[in-house]
């Protein structure tokens, strides 16, 4: 299954944005300096698109329940990218906490 297809690529960018942050202190031992994103920029980006593919989905919904909206198939997959964006991100956030908390966990 690829989901940049289903999800109009906001698990991929967080994943990308991830190693790419993780890597960007290689990169700089190494001396090859790239324009790599911050996981802050990425975050932001695909909570950006998220929302967008929300928008869309809502969007398509009225446009269906008025009538102006003839193929049930295209909203159902709007719908459907919207709620793969959304779990996508809860996931995020839930890495990001249970990171947090074992964070807090930690003895100094």
């Amino acid at each position: 299954m690829n989901l940049e297809r289903i999800d109009g690529g906001v698990a991929p960018r967080i994943a990308t944005g991830a190693r790419t942050e993780a890597g960007a202190g290689a990169k700089a031992a190494c001396g090859t300096q790239g324009a790599a994103p911050a996981f802050e920029e990425v975050l932001h980006e695909a909570l950006d698109e998220a929302n967008r593919l929300q928008s869309s989905a809502n969007s398509a919904i009225q446009g269906l329940a008025a009538g102006d909206e003839k193929d049930v198939a295209e909203v159902m997959t709007a719908v459907e990218k919207a709620d793969l964006a959304f779990r996508t991100l809860m996931q995020v956030r839930n890495k990001l906490v249970d990171a947090y908390e074992e964070l807090m966990r930690l003895r100094i």
